[in-house]
């Protein structure tokens, strides 16, 4: 299952009960002046993302309604799957007529985009938006979106992974530390204390079949080890980061082998503190918002990793609306435009100024485990792979049968990196690709 299904599966559940934000339909506070221009009949905006007929239909009726309402600007929705969204932008190219002003997709995209010259350099608008002073973008996402010396788009939304637990575990946590703060080292003796206490292992991994624990290993667990998710695969500090996932092991309930959606072993008790992506942890939450906490995930030797799938806003190269089509990412961006798609569709703000404009229930204790995490001073931010093409299902089974091999069946863990390591370089030299971020960016990735 792909992460972009994580999400929907889960997010599907509430869209429909969101009905109309008062955020999305809030008075639009658009730019005066030159830099935002005069109204246009209309914008076209297409996407990648919000394809199920539900989510268009909450992006028209109240996300993009309320740009309408208050700008006067009517926005016409596309949402199409990767394969007809490519060819309607490559088509319009080609045919040197644009109607397209607006286009947002996933961060794994962009370096298609731009090679195929289909979107604007972003750094004009990045100047605008932030001369307005009244959001920022977190770093890493900012990072991520300059390719090549091109900024390709600006940040508009993330998906992630996030520890959850109950409130009544925070005694069992490590005396004198920060929940805030997790370390990897506070996790296992979390997972100690609980054990002692309840008599019981009451930690949980989604290691189901459709699980998506490789993703905590290869790019939560990898780069707080060893500063990369790829290129020190077999390194002496990747041999260290085993040696503590079999000790983690031993405080992780073993029903983890069955685990796909962790908001499940949460409601019903089994599991106190578990890990999984957000939008798979959200039902519990939402269901029990005062018995519940979200956490940042923990900070290793190399500092706090984790997963953010970045979607991202353009101008299309021969925008026929420029300036309309800014005035859209503008309030799109808005913090207040974020907060309402959080609460409507499940997808997380990019700004840090989101998190102190959510005051109550479920939304503020999501917002202020994800704000945590990806405002902490030690962050770093990993992305998905990019560039192995049709062979990118490869890439997460090579963590996976690592963990299987090492933890699960005790093999010698120097061994089994070496021989997964093979495998993982021969995948990034016969695909041509480059090492994920936070790796350097090197083509095509090689490991030490």
């Amino acid at each position: 299952m792909s992460d972009r299904q994580a999400v929907r599966l889960t997010r599907r559940q509430f869209i429909a009960a969101a009905g109309a934000l008062a955020g999305a339909a809030a008075a639009v506070r658009l730019g005066r002046g030159p830099a935002f221009g005069a109204a246009p009949q209309e914008i076209v905006f297409t996407t990648d993302q919000l394809i199920p007929i539900q989510e268009q239909e909450w992006a028209r009726t109240s996300l993009l309604a309320g740009f309408t309402k208050a700008s006067g600007i009517p926005v016409r929705f596309i949402a199409e799957p990767d394969g007809p969204y490519m060819d309607r932008l490559t088509a319009e190219a080609k045919a040197g007529k644009s109607t397209i002003s607006v286009t947002g997709a996933l961060h794994g995209l962009y370096p298609i985009l731009l090679s195929a010259g289909l979107v604007r350099d972003m750094a004009p608008v990045q100047k605008q938006l932030d001369a307005i002073r009244d959001r920022t973008f977190y770093k890493d996402l900012l990072a991520a979106s300059r390719m090549g010396g091109t900024q390709a788009f600006i940040p508009w939304m993330q998906a992630t992974y996030a520890f959850a637990a109950t409130k009544s575990s925070l005694q069992y946590f490590p005396k004198g530390r920060n929940p805030m703060r997790m370390t990897y080292d506070d996790l296992l003796a979390w997972g100690q204390n609980i054990q002692q206490a309840a008599g019981q292992r009451r930690l949980g991994f989604p290691v189901g079949p459709n699980g998506l624990y490789g993703r905590f290993l290869h790019g939560y667990a990898y780069p707080s080890f060893t500063g990369a998710q790829v290129k020190r695969f077999k390194s002496p500090d990747a041999v260290a980061m085993w040696q503590y996932l079999r000790r983690l092991w031993g405080v992780t309930h073993p029903s983890s082998f069955t685990y796909e959606f962790m908001y499940e072993p949460l409601l019903s008790g089994e599991v106190w503190v578990a890990w999984d992506h957000t939008a798979r942890l959200i039902p519990a939450v939402r269901q029990k918002p005062d018995d519940f906490v979200v956490l940042p995930s923990p900070a290793g030797p190399r500092g706090r990793s984790f997963i953010s799938v970045i979607v991202g806003l353009s101008l299309t190269k021969n925008a026929p609306d420029v300036d309309g089509g800014t005035k859209l990412i503008e309030y799109l961006t808005r913090p207040s435009t974020q907060l309402a798609t959080l609460q409507g569709d499940g997808f997380f703000p990019v700004s840090p100024e989101v998190a102190r404009s959510a005051t109550s229930g479920w939304v503020k204790v999501v917002a202020d485990g994800v704000s945590a995490q990806a405002g902490a001073p030690d962050a770093h931010t990993a992305l998905l792979p990019v560039g192995l093409g049709a062979r990118t299902a490869e890439f997460v089974p090579i963590y996976t049968d690592a963990f299987q091999l090492i933890v699960i069946q005790g093999k010698n863990i120097q061994d089994v990196l070496n021989d997964q390591a093979r495998k993982l370089e021969a995948l990034y030299r016969a695909q041509n690709a480059v090492c994920p971020p936070p790796d350097p960016a090197i083509t095509p990735c090689k490991l030490d």
